[in-house]
């Protein structure tokens, strides 16, 4: 687990893609950080990082290893922080989007925010007990639109659909796109300090 703590008031979790805790997600790490964020970052992968051109391979270690039952931990995690922070918000990436989401019921947390978690569609009965932001790309391997329509009328959740692929936010990626990322950190530092 990656931690950047130094007493701040609040803190969050970044749950990383299929791949681990790689360039992408040190830097998130580094930028909630600087923002004033106490940061944990759980290794789900417990192994060296994927390359992107393992992503197949990535996708099925995660599922036969961890899966998205992990999310149990991270609501002990979210519970054993808000023991000293006043607030504790969470962050996830893809894979990490739909854990963060399954989290959304838990009342602990104080915000979640999801960014283009394309397997949020297989728990779409969850009801969210505190604000979630949802950030989907346009372009994915599902009917975004669709899904968007289901969630996007629950309560508490923010939801918006960029005009980007799945995985847009990292830079590091051929899927990054500069523009709607720049959309996308605007929608999550204008929800994060609706919280603060």
């Amino acid at each position: 687990m990656i931690r950047k703590a130094s007493n701040k008031k609040n803190a969050v979790i970044i749950l990383h893609e299929i791949y681990g805790i790689n360039s992408f997600i040190e830097g998130i790490c580094n930028d909630y950080k600087l923002q004033g964020f106490d940061v944990f970052c759980p290794d789900m992968i417990h192994r060296e990082r994927f390359l992107y051109s393992e992503a197949a391979q990535a996708y099925q270690y995660f599922l036969n290893n961890k899966g998205f039952e992990y999310y149990k931990g991270i609501e002990e995690l979210v519970s054993e922080l808000k023991l000293t922070y006043d607030k504790v918000f969470i962050i996830g990436f893809s894979v990490g989007a739909t854990i963060a989401w399954r989290c959304c019921e838990q009342t602990n947390c104080d915000g979640i925010i999801c960014c283009y978690g394309s397997r949020i569609r297989e728990y779409m009965s969850l009801q969210p007990s505190n604000p979630v932001l949802l950030l989907f790309a346009k372009h994915d391997s599902f009917e975004v639109e669709i899904v968007a329509e289901q969630l996007g009328g629950k309560p508490n959740v923010d939801l918006h659909i960029l005009q980007a692929s799945h995985g847009f936010m990292d830079c590091y990626s051929d899927r990054f796109n500069k523009e709607q990322t720049q959309i996308a950190k605007m929608y999550i530092r204008h929800f994060l300090n609706s919280l603060l």
